[in-house]
């Protein structure tokens, strides 16, 4: 049902925050949107903040609504039916935990990139909401195997569940940075970045081979082979 999917997805942005490419940059953002003044106190740019969480959010479920518009609801569902497509997805799933191991890194170009990152440096909200895409599209090797796990787990429902989860997802993602900007004493609260943030991604990889064993099930059921059983 719609409110268990967006629980999942809720809680997968947050599981998202716990990757390399992402955790270490939360302080880093935290401090850009605070700055001294004159009496040395430190002033927070809470609509740059807010401004830089929207670019999140913006893109995650503009990426949701690609997919609808791509895929149309009769195309969604079908996707959990077809035994060929659910061997594909389960491949894709397999792919993505090797990415999560560490085997490969899948980027974004870098020339898109470069031209983001030149944008994102103008003067009032615009430049932070550039600034929020940018650091989607870079965050892109962590966050790819969370965000195909959901817009494969939306073909499940209806046509709103691509843009509905991505909202969640992104929410999720994007909270931590505002709320932090309120709140800047916390981040000093925050666990120190290190190898411990790798082996996380890694055990993630798990969840994603558990995902594909899940749609080489779906194809085997349709086939009737009787190869992935529950005792299997």
């Amino acid at each position: 049902g719609l409110p268990a999917f967006l629980w999942l997805s809720f809680t997968a942005g947050l599981l998202a925050l716990l990757t390399p490419c992402v955790f270490p940059m939360i302080p880093i953002t935290v401090s850009f949107f605070s700055k001294k003044v004159d009496d040395g106190t430190k002033k927070t740019n809470y609509g740059g903040a807010l401004a830089y969480c929207l670019g999140i959010i913006g893109t995650f479920t503009a990426l949701g609504l690609i997919v609808t518009l791509v895929f149309g609801a009769s195309g969604i569902q079908k996707l959990a039916t077809n035994p060929w497509l659910n061997l594909g997805l389960a491949a894709l799933f397999i792919v993505l935990a090797a990415s999560l191991f560490g085997l490969f890194e899948i980027t974004i170009p870098s020339s898109v990139l470069t031209k983001l990152s030149g944008k994102s440096g103008r003067t009032g909200l615009v430049g932070p909401m550039l600034m929020g895409l940018t650091f989607t599209l870079t965050s892109f090797t962590c966050t790819v195997p969370f965000v195909g796990t959901l817009l494969v787990s939306a073909a499940q429902g209806s046509l709103l569940y691509p843009i509905l989860g991505m909202l969640a997802f992104s929410t999720a993602f994007a909270l931590p940075f505002f709320l932090l900007a309120l709140f800047p004493q916390y981040l000093a609260k925050l666990p120190k970045s290190g190898s411990w943030l790798a082996t996380v991604k890694a055990f993630m990889g798990f969840l994603e081979i558990a995902a594909a064993v899940k749609f080489l099930s779906n194809a085997d059921l349709v086939w009737q082979l009787g190869w992935l059983t529950r005792p299997v």
